[in-house]
């Protein structure tokens, strides 16, 4: 039958009548804005290639990019959406656009506004091809449980504490006044120094020096006990400020009191070096240099402008001009992100200089963002040998600190402990605040890792006033982020929200991409702990769209994974599928392990196929080595006995005696006894399953118990118990499909018509392209009634 109407949100697209309505008012349509929109929601199972687009819209294939840019701007308005939300029409980069919306499609006949039929929601999914073969079954309502806050959080944490050792450090003198129990601090973050990329005037060989010759004035400015902004802070701030009003919107932005601008001049056979520092009030100071050697111009000109800001001059001696400059280039490559740029010209050097601990340090920052963490490990064991790192406890506190970094990503956290401790006691001493905060940042993190969670608020609590002393905005903000992180790790995610939020919105307004990455991938995690699967389906999407950008390939994989499941819990499995099947998807961290092998166990069961997610389930807990991530593996072994009971497989009921007492395991030990037939004690089993859930509180894990146990009750007959538990959880099905399908089975067994097709419509709104089993439909039993 031919499709009339597109309905989205409390929007009506009339195709007969070519007209937009919300809510039944009449939106202004241009009829090019009309076919963008047709276009788009009519292939809206995938991406609309521009080529595509152009054709359906202008009807010709001449059209520049910025006649087809201004259609989707005036269509994304007229369904109240923006470039930059792209909550409706998402850019998929170097391609086209794609539709993001809940759609529902009514055909000639369906009265307007009735969510009735399965024409209404996208086609059920059929799986994978490698499913193609295996019987189906009835989609069961099994939930997934977040992946386990103890995995997913381990990586959250570790991206945002492993980006802090790579930002220079600023050393200021730290904060004398007492600090309040909940751990306030005086922000010093109005006296910070912001320094601008260089002007480069008169040679086009030393393109480095933009990027190298900003940094390398700030570093040389923190040398000197000036609180100075991180490099990565600065070019963030910047990408995300516009050219009009620049200063004031960094003024706002950083809270820096004084911004620096520089520039360079080639003059005959000598560099000039200028440097202006300006304050709120439009006083300047100045420094300024000339010198045969770029490096050594900036330095004296830096040297020169530190006294009048407060600072005073090191007496200290650089790198070998030549070794100098090299590291600048490499630096001013990192930061362009262009990390294999950098190793070039780290490994062109003369054999002298790659002896250098200062050269192996910079190696070791590009090893850990390219995300070899082994290499880099040896790297920095090799500089922390050296005379160099012993004679100077700054940089032996930073080798440590990236030593650390190293060691939580290789999910060695007690080795990540010991090496932290090392790094407190050298730089504990009050100098060096920018290396204490993160040491101890870093040391929380590798305690909340072990569960020592006391001693990581005390840590971060701690680093929070180390590094706020230093007025660097960017690092109180990972602090706060990694509060909030340990909150969910402690099961505690609404608690968790306030601080990510918080740090989201502080990176976003500093353009600290991985940092926010990461922070939205773990409100993702929270929400749907939450069960609020809308909420981080919106989050999932502001995140997608950093990921060309994101360059470390472990938190590509993290970022492509927490997408996949929260498009399986919204329903979108063909999405998710393309996810899991990306390559980059495998490029998993060691603490991560299993986490691929688990949604794909997943994707299969939502699909019904639940003995290919047997097999899948078996294969993957065959090679699960002991000590990896035992609580995702005890998930892992509660799915497969679910997916072995659905496909009549059978049932494990040799371990019970192993498995410990968290929540997996005393399902999976509920199950086990269910299959061997100990009805009484697996009865026991599934309810101290609930009351453990109900003590943590988080909804998920409630939703997960109580689906297991009532589904046992109604299959044992005990329909009033059952209606007991599905009663308690029944606010959270509006918005949760395995919580309406369970609400929905209580109902078909209930016989009462109205609830009955009340439940169905409820759950065939939230399915996506999930399958309800055919034994739930209205519609069908009435047909057999017949």
């Amino acid at each position: 039958m031919t499709i009339v109407r597109y309905r989205f949100g409390d929007y009506v697209l009339d195709l007969a009548n070519r007209e937009l309505r919300l809510r039944g008012e009449a939106v202004a349509l241009p009829a090019r804005v009309f076919e963008c929109l047709c276009c788009l929601i009519e292939h809206r199972d995938r991406a609309v290639s521009r080529d595509e687009l152009v054709r359906a819209v202008f009807g010709r294939a001449d059209v520049s990019d910025a006649q087809l840019a201004q259609i989707v701007l005036r269509t994304r308005r007229a369904i109240g959406d923006d470039g930059h939300e792209q909550r409706s029409i998402r850019t998929v980069p170097r391609f086209g656009f794609r539709w993001l919306e809940r759609t529902w499609a009514d055909q000639a006949g369906d009265p307007e506004g009735l969510e009735t039929g399965a024409a209404e929601t996208p086609a059920a999914w059929a799986p994978p091809s490698p499913l193609a073969d295996m019987p189906q079954t009835s989609v069961r309502n099994w939930r997934l449980p977040g992946l386990g806050l103890a995995v997913l959080t381990t990586l959250l944490v570790l991206g945002l504490l492993g980006w802090a050792w790579l930002h220079p450090s600023t050393d200021i003198r730290p904060a004398s006044t007492p600090v309040p129990e909940n751990m306030a601090v005086a922000d010093s973050s109005s006296s910070a120094i912001l320094v601008l990329p260089t002007t480069v005037e008169g040679t086009d060989d030393v393109a480095w020096a933009r990027l190298g010759l900003m940094d390398f004035v700030a570093d040389r400015l923190h040398r000197a006990g000036l609180p100075v902004l991180s490099s990565e802070t600065v070019l963030g701030v910047l990408r995300e400020q516009p050219d009009k009003d620049r200063p004031r919107q960094l003024r706002r932005a950083t809270r820096a009191g004084w911004i620096v601008s520089s520039s360079a001049t080639r003059k005959a056979t000598d560099w000039q070096v200028s440097l202006t520092a300006t304050d709120g009030e439009g006083v300047s100071q100045r420094g300024q240099a000339q010198h045969a050697d770029l490096l050594e111009a900036a330095r004296l000109a830096a040297d020169r402008l530190s006294p009048p800001l407060g600072g005073h001059p090191p007496n200290d001696k650089d790198a070998a001009p030549g070794l100098a400059e090299r590291l600048q280039r490499a630096r001013a490559a990192m930061l362009a992100n262009e990390i294999e740029t950098a190793r070039r010209i780290l490994g062109e050097a003369p054999e002298l200089q790659r002896s250098q601990p200062q050269l192996q340090y910079q190696l070791a920052r590009v090893d850990f963002r390219a995300g070899e963490y082994q290499r880099g490990l040896a790297t920095l064991d090799q500089a922390l040998a050296s005379a160099e790192a012993r004679a100077d406890p700054q940089f032996q506190a930073r080798l440590l600190n990236a030593r650390g970094a190293m060691l939580l990503r290789l999910d060695r956290p007690v080795d990540a402990e010991r090496t932290y401790d090392q790094a407190i006691v050298l730089a504990g001493d009050g100098r060096h605040p920018a290396e204490l905060g993160q040491a101890l940042s870093g040391r929380a993190v590798a305690y909340s890792l072990q569960k020592r969670f006391d001693r990581a608020l005390a840590d971060l609590g701690q680093a929070r006033v180390q590094l706020a002393s230093r007025g660097d905005a960017l690092a109180v903000a990972r602090v706060d982020a990694n509060l909030g992180i340990l909150e969910a790790d402690r099961k505690r995610p609404a608690h968790a929200l306030a601080y990510l939020e918080k740090a989201a919105g502080d990176f976003m307004a500093m353009g600290a991409l991985n940092e926010l990455a990461t922070t939205r991938k773990m409100l993702m995690a929270v929400h749907l702990q939450l069960l609020r699967p809308d909420a981080a389906l919106a989050e999932s999407e502001r995140a997608w769209a950093l990921l060309p950008r994101i360059r470390d390939p472990s938190q590509r994989a993290d970022l492509i994974l927490t997408r996949a499941e929260v498009l399986m819990v919204s329903g979108r499995l063909r999405e998710a599928s393309r996810l899991l099947d990306m390559p980059d998807a495998s490029q998993t961290t060691p603490a991560d392990q299993g986490r691929r092998e688990y949604l794909q166990v997943d994707l299969s069961r939502r699909a019904g196929a639940a003995a290919q997610a047997a097999s899948l389930a078996d294969a993957a807990l065959r090679a699960w080595p002991p000590e990896r991530n035992p609580r995702l593996r005890g998930w892992l072994q509660w799915r497969r006995q679910q997916a072995a009971q659905q496909a009549d497989l059978a049932v494990s009921t040799t371990s019970v005696s192993s498995l410990g007492d968290t929540l997996a395991e005393r399902l999976t030990r509920a199950a086990s006894l269910q299959a061997s037939g100990d009805f009484a004690t697996a009865d026991a089993g599934y309810r101290a399953a609930v009351a453990l859930a109900e003590q943590a509180g988080i909804p998920e894990e409630i939703a997960i118990a109580v689906d297991a146990y009532a589904t046992w009750l109604l299959e044992r007959g005990r329909d009033a118990e059952a209606g007991a538990l599905v009663g308690r959880v029944a606010p959270w099905a509006t918005h949760d499909f395995d919580l309406a399908l369970l609400q929905l089975r209580l109902t078909r067994r209930q016989g009462q018509p109205r609830q009955w097709r009340e439940a169905f419509d409820q759950a065939l709104r939230l399915a996506g392209e999930r399958r309800i089993p055919p034994d739930l439909h209205p519609a069908t039993q009435a047909a057999h009634a017949q």
